[in-house]
């Protein structure tokens, strides 16, 4: 399964789901979860949330086929890190050492606070902006914009 497409298309299978019932359990139209099978399209937010809650499936995976995994630095790094920007904060944990400012150390409290549910829909968000933000097509669109900077 190489797209977003066939991926959503495999969980509604294998879910014994038609379109239809997708539909009444997302509020999705039978013609848009077509066009988002046949890839003529990326899934809104809102729509991966909805089909990540209908299918079962974690929003990274519709995306990209690999479920979540975490990245941190290593001692060595957060040290050398540290010592440039003195307003980071380093979390040591059993198995890494993570560098944190103010703004991180935030999030991550209230991401705490979050059920496993409302954590998932935070990871896919992350995930579908990061995608949207370095994508060749928001690139474009961004470069064909006629936006007066001095504004």
């Amino acid at each position: 399964m190489n797209s977003i497409g066939e991926r959503i298309r495999f969980a509604r299978k294998k879910k014994n789901l038609t379109l239809t019932d997708i539909k009444h359990l997302t509020g999705l139209s039978t013609g848009n979860l077509s066009e988002l099978e046949n890839d003529k399209f990326m899934p809104s937010a809102n729509a991966l949330i909805a089909l990540r809650k209908t299918l079962d499936v974690s929003i990274d995976w519709i995306l990209t086929g690999e479920e979540f995994t975490k990245n941190c630095l290593s001692e060595k790094e957060a040290d050398a890190n540290n010592q440039k920007n003195p307003n980071y904060v380093i979390k040591e944990t059993e198995s890494a050492t993570y560098l944190l400012n103010e703004d991180e150390t935030e999030l991550i409290n209230g991401y705490r606070k979050l059920d496993k549910e409302k954590r998932r829909d935070i990871q896919g968000f992350i995930h579908v902006c990061l995608q949207n933000t370095y994508s060749p097509t928001h690139k474009e669109q961004n470069n064909s914009l006629n936006v007066d900077k001095d504004i």
